[in-house]
């Protein structure tokens, strides 16, 4: 009988372990690429703005480029509220602060992700 216990508590033991290893690849995942989607989304950004520029002078004409122009700058303030917040984090060098701020650099993961997709 004890031996069963034990087998079933080294069995669920098991799966938290394996379950908690696997978040902390997901998260570390995550946190690694943001600097690879950054570039990414400078790029973006870069386009968004263009378009932004090339369609003004037409948005007067076209209902559903207007609407369309007005979402595009939507998502580029997201963007670049986004951008600006990631940069004040990462300017900020001292090692415990970074540590410290691992949550709130997780959040902008997640919204660079979200603004990627």
């Amino acid at each position: 009988m004890a031996e069963t216990v034990l087998s079933m508590a080294r069995s669920m033991l098991g799966g938290a372990i394996s379950k908690a290893a696997s978040a902390a690849a997901n998260e570390m995942s995550l946190l690694m690429g943001v600097r690879k989607d950054i570039w990414f989304i400078k790029d973006e950004l870069a386009t968004m703005q263009a378009f932004l520029v090339a369609a003004e002078g037409m948005k007067k004409k076209d209902m559903l480029l207007k609407v369309w122009a007005e979402q595009v700058r939507e998502l580029s303030y997201n963007i670049e509220d986004c951008l600006g917040e990631f940069m004040v984090h990462v300017a900020s060098q001292s090692l415990s602060r970074k540590l410290m701020k691992l949550k709130h650099q997780h959040q902008i993961a997640v919204q660079i992700r979200d603004l990627k997709s």
